[in-house]
């Protein structure tokens, strides 16, 4: 028969959690108000205090000495006054601009998932927000934030030595959370938020001589290895060694394409071949291929891409290499190219395979000496879209900014502050020069030749005043007939 030996356990109760005051602790704080108490709790051994305004705000002052918790209690109360004044909540809960905070942080990530804004600007909102927004704004209520607040926000920004294009961001995520508030009925109206001056920096593109040395030079590197190493010290003798950067033949394709397309380069990364038609201009003089690219949306664009005559060569070659590419097995299942990328299809992680593109391109500038422009800008990939923009705009034919833009998938608002600005004032010579057209007169209706003897009038019909009205008559009455001998015959009296 089994035993057991049982082993005597004296079993403490659970210790209370409750921080429910018990009453015969409690006691005011001589000289101040009756609502500024002091008292214990089941739930700890430590003295606590409490001031009622509005709601009770309770703190623990974390010690058992009774004089040391009054003397906490009075600094608390004192505390809690100087913050009132100063709209900053005592509540340790989540202020109102807290949860408005987060709950358009959420709302953004579920924007995301409908695609209605992209996870890189959801992203970059969220930082904003979670660094120096909630920073500085986490323990104010909305009714306590005016324009004052706002300033002295901004001030701060400018103190830690912040551009004026990042303070602009803070501003705008800002806004976004009061917007949020208002359609959430925490807020009743945005109030006024200060300026945020900046400064349009005009796009660094790549002028035609630049560019055609842009172009000798990645076919005099392409297939080349660079290496990129990271310099350590101010001496440059310690480095270490990075990645190795292969020039391929696809962004020698890439440069034009991109010059005479408009896109953008985060638009590498999404447009496949399905994505573009070569059409043909049927209607110009000397008819010329083109591309026809129903891209997919970015930016909140999805209006399709005309392109110039001069892409249609390169997407030519680039589809020539996809096709090559297939295996016999994949042409006699019918697999085609439509559903894979036209750069870097290798890569089915696209973010990858933008960054191997646009460090293909980095290397091209520097080996070009094309980086920096004269006038302390710096160019990157994305300066080949503003170079087919800026291209448009200097030597193409007449046609209006807004064409461009939204051919371009941009606004007219965009090409003035950062493309129509860079244009020199011989830009616009030719226009500024030329005439305004004459006006054309209308031909009349009727010539009338006279031989040299004065014209007879011949009546057929009553005779009434005469008016002759030689403007084309509606119907043949009141007609004026011209005769070689000078003779006009009326063929119906004319009434004045």
């Amino acid at each position: 028969m089994n035993s057991k030996i049982l082993t005597n356990k004296i079993i403490k109760p659970a210790k209370s959690r409750s921080v429910v005051p018990i009453p015969d602790t409690v006691e005011t704080v001589k000289g101040y108000p009756d609502k500024l108490v002091i008292f214990k709790v089941p739930a700890s051994e430590f003295w606590w205090t409490r001031y009622h305004d509005g709601k009770p705000i309770k703190r623990s002052t974390k010690t058992e000495n009774k004089a040391e918790a009054i003397r906490f209690a009075k600094n608390f109360y004192e505390t809690l006054l100087v913050n009132k004044r100063q709209g900053v909540s005592s509540n340790p809960k989540k202020t109102t601009f807290t949860i408005c905070a987060q709950g358009l942080m959420k709302e953004d990530d579920q924007r995301v998932i409908r695609d209605e804004i992209s996870a890189k600007y959801a992203a970059s909102q969220k930082s904003a927000i979670n660094s120096h927004i909630l920073k500085f704004f986490s323990n104010y209520e909305f009714a306590r934030i005016d324009y004052a607040l706002l300033d002295v926000f901004k001030k701060s920004l400018f103190d830690e030595e912040l551009a004026p294009g990042s303070v602009k961001i803070y501003f705008v995520a800002l806004k976004r959370i009061f917007e949020f508030a208002v359609r959430n009925k925490h807020l009743q109206v945005v109030p006024f938020f200060p300026k945020v001056k900046t400064e349009d920096n005009p796009r660094a593109y790549l002028p035609i001589q630049q560019y055609k040395h842009l172009r000798r030079t990645t076919r005099k590197i392409v297939g080349t290895t660079t290496k990129i190493v990271q310099v350590l010290d101010d001496d440059a003798q310690s480095v270490r060694a990075l990645r190795n950067v292969v020039i391929t033949e696809e962004i020698k394709l890439l440069i034009p394409f991109m010059v005479y397309t408009f896109i953008r380069p985060s638009d590498l990364k999404s447009i496949k071949h399905k994505h573009i038609e070569i059409r043909k201009d049927t209607d110009a003089e000397h008819p010329r291929e083109y591309l026809w690219m129903p891209i997919p949306k970015s930016k909140r664009h999805k209006s399709p891409i005309t392109s110039m005559p001069n892409a249609a060569y390169p997407y030519k070659l680039l589809r020539q290499r996809a096709l090559k590419a297939l295996t016999v097995q994949q042409v006699e299942d019918g697999v085609t190219i439509d559903d894979q990328y036209v750069f870097m299809p290798q890569h089915l992680n696209r973010e990858y395979a933008y960054q191997q593109i646009y460090r293909q391109f980095e290397v091209l500038l520097d080996q070009s000496g094309l980086k920096n422009t004269q006038d302390g800008g710096v160019r990157a990939m994305y300066s080949l879209r503003h170079t087919a923009i800026m291209y448009r705009l200097l030597y193409g034919g007449e046609i209006n900014s807004t064409k461009i833009a939204k051919n371009a998938r941009t606004s007219t608002e965009m090409l003035e502050r950062f493309y129509l600005s860079q244009l020199e004032s011989q830009d616009f010579t030719r226009d500024l020069h030329r005439p305004k057209k004459a006006r054309q007169k209308k031909p009349t209706s009727l010539v009338m030749k006279h031989a040299a003897p004065p014209l007879t009038v011949v009546f057929q019909g009553t005779p009434s005043p005469v008016s002759l009205d030689f403007k084309e008559p509606k119907s043949n009455a009141g007609f004026v007939t011209a005769k070689s001998d000078g003779e006009l015959v009326i063929n119906k009296p004319i009434k004045s």
